[in-house]
C-alpha cells in the first residue's frame, strides 16, 4: 500500500494544489522528500522555509505539522 504525504491544513480553503505525488530519496544515509514547487507556492501551504516540523505516521500516512 503506498504511503501518503499530508500536510496540515489550519483553515480550509480552496487550493489550486491540494496534494502533489512525490517520492522518498537516499542518500548517505538520509532520507528526504522533495515538494514540487507549485505545492509550496499554493496560497494554502501552511509551512515556511526553515520552520520546525513534527514527522508522525498516522497508520499508512506521514503527518507533517508544526511543531
Amino acid at each position: 500500500m503506498p504511503t501518503e504525504v499530508l500536510y496540515h491544513e489550519h483553515t480550509r480553503r480552496q487550493s489550486v494544489t491540494a496534494q502533489a505525488k512525490v517520492k522518498i530519496y537516499v542518500s548517505n544515509g538520509r532520507h528526504s522528500i522533495n515538494l514540487p514547487s507549485e505545492l509550496v507556492r499554493d496560497s494554502a501551504f501552511p509551512f515556511k522555509p526553515l520552520e520546525e516540523l513534527v514527522a508522525r505516521i498516522d497508520g499508512n500516512r506521514i503527518v507533517i505539522e508544526k511543531a
